[in-house]
């Protein structure tokens, strides 16, 4: 089965892989996604190669990846729901030729998705905490680096990145200068800020997005 939310693959001996949910399999460290896959069906290449590389299974440079999202099979099966699988089936995985750990995501986060290692290495520690359908750490990555498959908007669903988008993702802030002593009190600093339109909208889209699914958990 293909579809934009799973995958199908071909290892070694020719056998075809059917993995219906590429998320969920990612964040349960599935080992089918060991296999030694030789060609990929599934979506955009670079989320494919985060969620592999997440799931401890770096892929090699010599993997396939069909890209089901740009070129759809002659018979596609019905694209998953985006809650499909629980919370494990939605969370970010992170680029990391493009991330330098600055930790705007990890701060910026309320749910505790992220974590810094001891290096500094910003990683997803704990996915199942992300809320469905809240991609608003993506939004405010200066380098573009954070994925989240199932959202169906470039880049952020990890669609080759272009120069302008490079550019329209150049939202380097101080979320604490930004937060201050309230969450919300984000939504009146940007009275104070001197920014482009541009990524001012970026900016209050994220927030808008973070204190929706805030106001959820309450």
């Amino acid at each position: 089965m293909v579809n934009v939310d799973g995958a199908s693959g071909s290892v070694a001996d020719g056998q075809v892989v059917s993995i219906p949910d590429l998320c969920k399999a990612a964040a349960e460290r599935d080992p089918v996604l060991g296999n030694g896959f030789t060609e990929i069906h599934a979506c955009h290449p670079r989320a494919v190669q985060a969620l592999f590389d997440f799931a401890g299974h770096k892929l090699s440079g010599d993997v396939e990846i069909v890209n089901h999202r740009t070129n759809p099979p002659i018979s596609p099966s019905p694209a998953l729901p985006l809650d499909t699988g629980g919370p494990a089936a939605w969370y970010p995985v992170i680029d990391y030729d493009r991330c330098t750990s600055c930790g705007q995501c990890h701060d910026f986060c309320l749910f505790g998705v992220y974590e810094k290692t001891e290096a500094g290495k910003v990683v997803v520690a704990h996915p199942s905490s992300c809320k469905n359908n809240c991609p608003a750490c993506a939004r405010i990555c200066p380098e573009t680096a954070i994925i989240f498959p199932k959202v169906g908007e470039s880049p952020i669903d990890g669609a080759e990145i272009t120069d302008e988008e490079t550019q329209k993702a150049n939202v380097k802030i101080n979320v604490d200068e930004l937060l201050g002593d309230d969450v919300y009190a984000a939504l009146n600093a940007r009275k104070q800020k001197r920014r482009s339109l541009l990524n001012q909208k970026k900016i209050d889209q994220a927030l808008e997005e973070r204190r929706h699914c805030s106001e959820k958990e309450e």
